[in-house]
């Protein structure tokens, strides 16, 4: 269930600005249904080559 899935201690393992990026699609996914979080993130993640591109193609 990807609503549910996390890390814990993520701060520790990425930047503040990431960090935020990830609370915002977070929000975004617990909004939606299992399902249509789940196409939302593998159309994002097909063009995406790095987290960079991947948070740039959230935007879009």
């Amino acid at each position: 269930d990807i609503t549910k899935s996390g890390t814990r201690k993520e701060e520790l393992l990425v930047d503040k600005g990431t960090l935020s990026k990830m609370w915002v699609l977070r929000r975004i996914l617990s909004q939606m249904g299992t399902i249509d979080a789940m196409e939302f993130l593998l159309d994002k993640l097909k063009v995406s080559k790095n987290n960079d591109d991947f948070f740039d193609a959230m935007n879009s």
